[in-house]
């Protein structure tokens, strides 16, 4: 297994994960709806990276993009969305990330059933690019975006029908479909085989998950920017919620010795990021300290089994 953090795409990411003792960076270049920005701006800087990766020796781990709105209305394949991601294959290359992390958007405008077969024919020209890039992809488990390719239900109509499609699984993305106690057991158990990547970010929950109300109203927020005290109408993000929080993974609700557990049921021997994402574990000394507690909680977790899955 390989330890890695979730990192802003600049030079400088490659130097921190080298401090921290890590072997990798993941880059996530997402739709600009959500915290992304134009592609061409990483691509200007694609030396730059490669330099610094070099001179550390902390690999790139992946690049990905969340929130792809790469089904368009009608059900084909969205073209000027399709050149993002292929741009963000290509740099992978460059960089010599063996992963690709994808979603997919879903379309109100389509039945659930045109949403599934559009998907799967987008999620198999993906898959088919990355892999002559050399890149293995994994559909994310988050439901940022209007993702929803995320669970068993999904996962059991399109994961057979697009050969060399994996599941990039985090088990605190569980929670919002299974309670405060979530359903990663239950999953990593019955679908540990199909995770091609891991992301370890810490999960607490106190009933059930706010999230769906909460990207619901963020996307009103952005389609309506005029109106007047929608913060009061619609409430606040459920990552600042008192009900919820992100603390560093080993200080939070998730069995991880149990996890890796059914991991190792699998033979899982990949890439393990590390995802800050609380606001209030994210900076400062007090975000420092939480990556090097995760860092060494989840390395006494850790087990080469010697695989190049």
């Amino acid at each position: 297994m390989k330890l890695g953090l979730i990192s802003p795409c600049e030079p400088a990411s490659y130097q921190r994960a080298k401090d921290f003792g890590l072997d990798f960076v993941e880059f996530d270049l997402n739709y600009p709806r959500y915290f992304g920005k134009p592609v061409d701006q990483y691509l200007a800087i694609k030396e730059d990276l490669k330099k610094a990766s070099e001179e550390t020796g902390v690999e790139t781990g992946a690049v990905g993009r969340w929130a792809s709105p790469i089904v368009a209305k009608d059900g084909s394949i969205n073209e000027e969305e399709w050149s993002e991601v292929k741009k963000i294959i290509d740099l992978g290359k460059y960089l010599g990330a063996p992963n690709y992390l994808c979603s997919v958007a879903y379309v109100p405008e389509l039945t659930y059933y045109q949403n599934i077969t559009a998907a799967i024919k987008a999620l198999r020209q993906i898959v088919a690019y990355a892999k002559e890039n050399g890149m293995k992809t994994s559909i994310v488990n988050c439901m940022m975006g209007g993702n929803y390719i995320r669970t068993p239900e999904q996962w059991k109509l399109v994961l057979d029908e697009v050969p060399g499609l994996y599941i990039k699984y985090d088990p605190s993305h569980s929670f919002v479909h299974g309670g405060q106690n979530g359903a990663y057991f239950k999953e990593a158990m019955e679908w540990g085989g199909r995770f091609g990547y891991v992301h370890i970010k810490g999960v607490l929950q106190v009933g059930d998950s706010h999230e769906p109300e909460s990207w619901r109203n963020y996307n009103i927020r952005l389609d309506h920017p005029d109106w007047k005290g929608i913060d009061e109408v619609f409430g606040g993000s459920y990552i600042t919620d008192n009900n919820y929080d992100n603390p560093p993974a080993g200080l939070d609700t998730i069995n991880w010795r149990a996890f890796f557990g059914a991991l190792y049921k699998h033979d899982y021997d990949g890439y393990l990021a590390i995802e800050p994402h609380s606001p209030s574990w994210r900076s400062g000394a007090k975000g420092d300290w939480g990556i090097r507690f995760t860092v060494n909680y989840i390395r006494g977790l850790m087990m080469d089994l010697g695989q190049d899955k």
